[in-house]
């Protein structure tokens, strides 16, 4: 099983038609934002050389700030909100029938989870493998404590059932408010909305993933009043992840050239996956995928990584996709 989570900041069906820059369309890495998204979720040698990074195709692909009509969280989605949906599940889908030609029953085929509005403008889109996974559910999330929605932006999730054994699991796509203020509370409001994602959840249940930008990371902390030391996921104690500490997956819009790679280019830790899944840790392959350090010209012999000429360039690129990398998850 393989889950892509990725914010793409506003992703909308005109943004997926952003091209590039003739340069970097000689580079052999996308023609436009659609085609480069696609082909990470597909696992196309193109990424190959990423370390830890498998060229499997994703069975579930979450995509973190889907633009839609609308600010009634829990209301159907409007605009073009289904139809980017569907232009990235058939550009899937059209890959899948290039990389198993003449195959009539491939073993992946794309369909979506219908969203829900989860804030202003905004949803989260779930893109999964009709033929590993079989949909049972999909709801925006309140807080079952006090039935109330999540504060600026809900989750949204959805329940799957794998076909091959019959084990139910929960995805959960989220967006966490950014920090702001001092030095010693700027973490705190999106520590306060992961420390309410427990209460999203009925008690005990098993095989979630919760996925998205947190805008902070486990090891983010602030000092309340009392004096206590609160952590964003103190509520999920079961919960684990594999990506460390301060991995950073944020992008900057400008190369810092003082600071070493990544930091050059990269700026927070705020995206991840965490999990209570009962899978062995030996089992699980967890990363950022940084397809900005790891961009190579695949249009020249010998193959070549482009950064270490043009990193502005590849920067520049990849500002039309998105603020923040990829998080891969494989067991």
């Amino acid at each position: 099983m393989k889950i892509v989570s990725w914010n793409l900041r506003n992703i909308s069906l005109n943004k997926l038609g952003n091209a590039f820059s003739p340069t970097f369309n000689a580079y052999g890495l996308g023609n436009n934002v659609l085609d480069y998204v696609s082909a990470l979720v597909m696992g196309a040698d193109r990424w190959n050389a990423i370390p830890n990074l498998t060229t499997n195709p994703a069975d579930i692909f979450v995509m973190i700030e889907l633009k839609t009509g609308g600010s009634q969280k829990g209301q159907a989605v409007s605009g073009n909100c289904l139809p980017a949906l569907n232009a990235v599940v058939a550009a899937l889908n059209t890959l899948v029938g290039v990389r198993y030609p003449g195959n009539p029953t491939p073993p992946y085929q794309y369909a979506y989870a219908t969203p829900l509005v989860i804030g202003r403008n905004e949803t989260v889109g779930i893109i999964y493998n009709t033929v590993s996974v079989k949909l049972l559910s999909a709801t925006a999330f309140r807080n079952y404590n006090n039935n109330k929605w999540i504060n600026p932006r809900s989750p949204f999730g959805a329940m799957f059932q794998v076909k091959a054994n019959n084990v139910a699991f929960q995805v959960v796509g989220l967006h966490a408010p950014p920090p702001k203020g001092a030095a010693a509370l700027k973490y705190r409001p999106p520590i306060d909305y992961c420390v309410q994602l427990p209460t999203t959840i009925p008690a005990g249940m098993a095989n979630s993933f919760f996925m998205g930008d947190f805008n902070c990371n486990p090891a983010s902390t602030y000092t309340n009043g009392a004096g206590t030391v609160v952590a964003p996921f103190t509520g999920l104690p079961t919960y684990t992840t594999q990506i460390p500490n301060g991995t950073l997956s944020s992008v900057r819009v400008k190369v810092v050239s003082a600071n070493p790679a990544p930091a050059n280019y990269l700026s927070d830790a705020f995206d991840n996956i965490i999990y209570n899944d009962p899978i062995p840790v030996a089992n699980v392959q967890q990363l950022v995928v940084d397809t900005i350090g790891g961009a190579r010209n695949m249009n020249v012999v010998p193959i070549v990584n482009i950064p270490n000429a043009n990193l502005t360039g590849v920067l520049n690129a990849y500002n039309r996709v998105s603020d923040h990398l990829p998080v891969a998850m494989e067991w």
